[in-house]
């Protein structure tokens, strides 16, 4: 019982790390600056596309225009 104990805490604790580190990655792939913090607004912002200092193209879901 006390082996199968410390397999699951390692497992979990295994899982946690590398679920961390994920998010830790994926969030540093997004530019610095307040729109990108957002997550809603997030989904809508080209970060590949700049079009000024500290402003990205804003791409609406139906595809009708862009910003």
């Amino acid at each position: 019982m006390k082996q199968r104990t410390k397999t699951i805490i390692v497992v979990i604790t295994g899982a946690t790390i590398l679920i961390g580190g994920i998010w830790i990655i994926n969030e540093s792939l997004y530019p610095n600056v307040p729109a990108f913090k957002d997550h809603f607004t997030r989904e809508f912002l080209n970060k590949d596309k700049k079009v000024d200092d500290g402003f990205y193209e804003f791409k609406s879901r139906t595809g009708q225009y862009t910003m």
